[in-house]
């Protein structure tokens, strides 16, 4: 599942660079933590990757929801795909109470707080995920898995 973003004006001429750490996750394997404190509101880091066409994306959608991973933003004209030439960001994890949020600027996605995050905590966005059918759930014993 590839998620689809609404455009928002933001200004990130004032935008401060926050210590981020990469750490065991309890939703999924790796996920990305504050390393210091950030307040509500801050942007904290821009989703990078390999911009691709809108049908090329619908190809890696595919496949990476058959490997259970999600990786691609759906902007309107193109993906951003963070496991080619992406950063650290790639290791946020979904969650239905989130901490940040995800904001589509000039072709781009950024992370920003949705209130204050605390020193150590893990960062989070809620994907939009269907949660009666995550990508990569797997039938076991009749039952799904569900999302974090």
């Amino acid at each position: 599942m590839s998620l689809r973003l609404e455009a928002r004006t933001v200004d990130l001429k004032m935008a401060k660079t926050y210590r981020l750490k990469l750490g065991q996750s309890a939703i999924h394997g790796r996920g990305l933590f504050a390393a210091e404190r950030i307040p509500a509101g801050a942007w904290i880091i821009e989703y990078t990757g390999q911009k691709i066409s809108l049908a090329e994306g619908r190809r890696r959608d595919t496949f990476y929801n058959s490997i259970g991973y999600t990786l691609l933003f759906k902007l309107d004209t193109h993906y951003v795909d963070g496991l080619v030439g992406g950063n650290e960001a790639i290791y946020i994890n979904h969650s239905l109470t989130p901490n940040a949020d995800a904001i589509m600027h000039r072709g781009g996605v950024w992370i920003r707080a949705l209130c204050d995050i605390a020193r150590g905590e893990e960062l989070t966005y809620d994907y939009g995920f269907d949660p009666a059918n995550p990508p990569g759930a797997k039938r076991r014993g009749g039952k799904r898995k569900k999302p974090a």
